[in-house]
This record gives C-alpha cells, sequence and structure tokens, in this order.
C-alpha cells in the first residue's frame, strides 16, 4: 500500500446524497443517480476494511472518484472488464455507455463550485510504461468522460516516476497535495492517480 499514515482518498460520506440531491434546476440521470447510490455503498465496504489496518490513522474517501477510477479501467478493458467493473458497482443493469456518462455526470456535478458551495478540484492521470501505446479512442474518451490525462513513465527508475507523479499532484491541486506517494512499484501495466483538492467554503 503506498500510504502510511493518511489514506489520500476523500471520504464524503455526503457525496451520494450531495449527488443525488442535484440543485432544484437539475436532476440526475436515473443511471446517474443509481451509480451515486452504490458508489457509496462501495465507499463504506472500503472504509470498513482499510479501517482494520492499524497503520492508517485518517481515511478520506471519495465514492465517486473511486467510481469513476473503475470506469476508466472498464474503459480500457475487454467486455469482461466492463462486466466485473458493474458488478462491483452493484450496476449490471446499466449499459456500457451509461456507465460512464453517469459517472461523467456524477464528476461534473460533485465538483460544480456554484452548486456545492465548495472548491472541489479533481484531477485523474493515467500512467503508463513506456513500452505501452494509448489507443486514440481511448485517450479520447478518457478525456471526455473523466477529464483524464495520459503520460508515459520508467516504472523501474523510480526516484523519477516517484518525482513526476508527485510533481504533477502538486500542480493539479495548486500545491496544495504535494506528495501523493513515496513509492512505485515496478509494473508493466498501468497506473490510475487522483490528485483532489477539496475546500468548503464559508457562508
Amino acid at each position: 500500500m503506498w500510504v502510511t499514515n493518511v489514506v489520500a482518498l476523500l471520504l464524503m460520506a455526503a457525496s451520494a446524497s450531495a449527488a443525488t440531491s442535484a440543485s432544484a434546476d437539475k436532476v440526475l440521470s436515473n443511471h446517474a443517480t443509481i451509480l451515486a447510490d452504490n458508489s457509496a455503498n462501495l465507499a463504506f465496504s472500503l472504509y470498513q476494511n482499510m479501517a482494520k489496518e492499524k497503520t492508517v490513522e485518517n481515511i478520506l474517501i471519495s465514492p465517486v472518484v473511486v467510481a469513476s477510477s473503475l470506469g476508466l479501467v472498464a474503459l480500457g478493458g475487454k467486455a469482461s472488464t466492463a462486466s466485473q467493473v458493474k458488478t462491483i458497482l452493484n450496476a449490471a443493469k446499466v449499459k456500457d455507455e451509461q456507465l460512464h456518462s453517469g459517472l461523467a455526470e456524477l464528476l461534473t456535478e460533485v465538483s460544480d463550485p456554484k452548486t456545492r458551495n465548495v472548491t472541489w478540484k479533481i484531477s485523474n492521470r493515467l500512467y503508463g510504461p513506456s513500452s505501452v501505446t494509448f489507443v486514440d479512442d481511448f485517450v479520447k474518451n478518457s478525456k471526455k468522460h473523466y477529464n483524464c490525462d495520459h503520460s508515459k513513465i520508467n516504472f523501474r527508475d523510480k526516484k523519477s516516476a516517484v518525482n513526476s507523479i508527485n510533481e504533477w499532484a502538486s500542480k493539479s491541486t495548486d500545491g496544495k497535495l504535494p506528495e501523493v506517494t513515496k513509492d512505485v512499484e515496478q509494473t508493466d501495466g498501468a497506473m490510475i492517480i487522483s490528485a483532489m483538492f477539496f475546500k468548503r467554503e464559508c457562508v
């Protein structure tokens, strides 16, 4: 696990209710509402498991960001991968396109400062080894639905990889999150990194 003392995921237990209780002049689609509720259930399940680890002091999880990361996996995987993701989200009846459009809807809704009276910046980046070539459709759709950028990285050079990831996270959060990881594993696959900055506006 790449986090020791603080788990750098954002738990907004209320984010599901926040997502489903959209502003008065806006109603979420049915599949977005289903995904909001089920994402919250998944986040609570993750919380219960992570809370068992004695080395973890603070746990912050964002149901929407966890679900959108799974959505990215589904988008880049085969049909069986998308099916597995929908099973995890308890959304087997949601069509593939509805999965991605619904999660995009939630990401937009929870980060809308006018609706939520918050500043919530969510940035996603997919890091892949230099040997990997991202398919054009995946790059386009991951940007469209998840606002995800892509970058190649040498995981075998751990120091350089860690510095690159932390520099991106710091820049994405205006310096509020200067470090999201201290180590990376050598991998032939890809790594999804989410960087978030949340601030509740005082009223």
